[in-house]
């Protein structure tokens, strides 16, 4: 998840942890992302917890504090933009696991501890704050949990982390759960006979997707897609970086897959691009004219006649 960013949650063999991995990237996304998958039957059960804690530490490099690191949960099952997320502080937690395990020379990499009150959650929408949004409630049981690295900040309008630092990221996860304040072992709840519910598969959930989704989801790939988005960074790098013009950018991509595949494959490939491009682009602007703007009409002329009528108006996304 996240733009032309990509990321994946793995088992490490012979490992007792896993590898949360990837690439973010800043032109046309800033974040990454992972989530489980839709629970089978009862969601997670936070009864009586104060929290989520991981143990975890960060393999790729020694500069936690240049990203934004984010715990996200959900209290039901839908599946939208809105999510309670809360931002935690890996560099503090790895500099305390750091002071703890001096005496312990060999252990180089020693496991940070996050410890995430839910009371610090809040409602949002992408990164931005949901105003006046209800605190997050887990009586009902917690439906998804995920992670996000992200440039982004929580706050009321989009805030970018200055210093923040895009490219290669690798999180080892040992553990994730609740914690109960006054409990032992560091405050930790031992969740040894607690029962994790069983997720979908990959293919079970897609499956049950409403029939809407099922429709729209390939064509936002079309629209969306990673190699659209990775052909669209590479001609910026070689017109703004390059000063090549959009004509001698298209005959270098000509000129380099010529030497992998010949001249007339290489044209015959380029022409396919640009003309899926066009498609892509008309297709954009079709949905627009006929589903974006009339919904902003109709969202602004309600907000409006909300506003004139003196009721609560939710902010428009350009505030």
């Amino acid at each position: 998840m996240g733009g032309i960013s990509q990321s994946s949650l793995r088992d490490v063999p012979d490992k007792d942890y896993a590898s949360w991995s990837g690439v973010c990237r800043t032109d046309g996304g800033g974040f990454c992302g992972t989530r489980t998958l839709p629970f089978k039957s009862a969601p997670l059960n936070a009864t009586n917890q104060d929290g989520v804690f991981m143990d975890c530490n960060l393999a790729s490099d020694d500069e936690p504090e240049k990203r934004i690191w984010k715990f996200t949960v959900r209290t039901d099952t839908s599946r939208g933009e809105m999510v309670y997320q809360a931002q935690f502080d890996l560099k503090a937690a790895i500099d305390k696991a750091t002071l703890n395990s001096n005496a312990d020379t060999s252990d180089t990499h020693p496991w940070a501890r996050v410890m995430v009150p839910f009371d610090q959650f809040q409602l949002v929408r992408g990164p931005r704050l949901v105003p006046d949004g209800p605190k997050l409630d887990v009586s009902g049981g917690i439906f998804q949990i995920g992670m996000t690295l992200s440039k982004f900040q929580i706050a009321a309008n989009t805030t970018q982390l200055e210093d923040f630092r895009p490219g290669y990221f690798n999180l080892h996860i040992q553990s994730i759960g609740f914690y109960r304040n006054e409990a032992g072992d560091n405050g930790v709840t031992n969740g040894s006979g607690a029962k994790v519910p069983d997720t979908f598969t990959k293919k079970e959930a897609e499956s049950k997707r409403p029939l809407v989704l099922k429709f729209l989801l390939p064509v936002a790939k079309l629209l969306f897609s990673e190699q659209a988005n990775r052909r669209r960074s590479a001609m910026n790098i070689l017109r703004e970086k390059r000063g090549l013009t959009r004509p001698k950018a298209i005959l270098f991509g000509i000129r380099s897959r010529r030497m992998a595949m010949g001249l007339l494959p290489s044209v015959m490939k380029t022409l396919g691009i640009i003309g899926i491009d066009a498609f892509r682009t008309g297709l954009k602007t079709l949905l627009k004219i006929v589903f974006v703007y009339p919904s902003k009409l109709v969202f602004a002329t309600v907000r409006n006649c909300r506003k004139m009528l003196g009721m609560k108006a939710k902010p428009s996304s350009a505030e």
